[in-house]
């Protein structure tokens, strides 16, 4: 299997040794490159292995599987990189936080799949990346999809010791509104208390706004006729709590500088909400809180690194 993963940051680079690992002709696509070069791509905790990094016009135009693995807010444009120089992927891949991005790779992309993340990493460099616990991976898709090439993909990440589990088009997006809930509960109070994910659990005032929040992203999957696979409270402090050690994306993105993904989760399903009878003010809040905190931590030394 020839796969393309678009980023090597913290997802970007387990997937990409993942892959590797697992028997892949691994090409990273990559702005800072410049023509091709072999590397080692590392996961400490994980493994390493020598993949090509290129620069986006010495990629291969025909690949089986190709893996976007940028922020949510950096997708748009490589989509439309992708779209530009005619890359053909069998099958296209979402890994982003939150709404929006899986529809946009179905609007560009003729096959196009959806994966769940619940590895926790921190990327340390390009290619570069520290796995933090958690193996399961979830991928389904809701539209066309090439069946043969993300079963493909996923057993090659299982043979590098992930544990890839691929759902029915129907569970699909009741998984992905899991996933949501968790990573709305999580994610902004993590960075307004500026925590670990266990102090989600161990602070009684964290876990009430967490299973708050959680219940209301529930409250709007219900009211889009959206069924989750299990309660999203018991979801969300359960990942909480075994990834206790872990620092979350949006603490991560604000420790290096970045921009969050909070517009993309808190936000959407705040948006999300205005199509029912009631609002979604408390993902509301969370995102615009979020984001007033991150204006102030920007820099800041991750909690993780103490």
């Amino acid at each position: 299997m020839k796969a393309i993963v678009v980023g090597c940051g913290a997802v970007g680079t387990v997937l990409a040794v993942a892959l590797s690992l697992g028997g892949a002709e691994v090409v990273v696509a990559s702005r800072r490159a410049s023509g091709c070069s072999q590397r080692r791509a590392e996961t400490r905790g994980l493994g390493s292995s020598m993949v090509s990094v290129c620069d986006w016009t010495h990629l291969p135009k025909e690949v089986d599987v190709m893996v976007f693995a940028t922020k949510a807010y950096d997708l748009p444009s490589a989509v439309n990189a992708a779209k530009d120089l005619g890359l053909r992927p069998r099958l296209a891949v979402s890994v982003q936080n939150g709404l929006g991005s899986l529809e946009l790779i179905e609007e560009a992309f003729d096959s196009a799949a959806g994966m769940l993340i619940y590895f926790g990493s921190t990327g340390l460099s390009e290619c570069s990346a520290l796995y933090t616990g958690g193996r399961r991976v979830v991928a389904g898709c809701r539209r066309n999809c090439d069946e043969g090439a993300l079963r493909e993909l996923l057993d090659a990440i299982a043979s590098a010791g992930l544990s890839p589990e691929k759902v029915s088009r129907d569970e699909f997006e009741g998984e992905r509104w899991l996933k949501l809930a968790t990573n709305a509960a999580i994610n902004p109070l993590t960075l307004i208390a500026w925590s670990r994910n266990g102090e989600i659990v161990r602070d009684e005032r964290l876990r009430a706004l967490a299973s708050a929040l959680a219940d209301e992203v529930g409250r709007v999957a219900r009211g889009l006729g959206i069924g989750l696979p299990e309660d999203p409270v018991e979801a969300a402090l359960r990942t909480a709590s075994d990834t206790s050690a872990n620092c979350s994306s949006s603490v991560q993105d604000v420790a290096a500088g970045r921009r969050t993904e909070l517009r993309y989760i808190n936000g959407a399903v705040w948006e999300a909400s205005l199509k029912l009878n009631f609002r979604a003010s408390l993902n509301l809040f969370a995102y615009l809180a979020g984001e007033a905190a991150s204006a102030w931590l920007k820099g800041r030394r991750s909690p993780c690194e103490r």
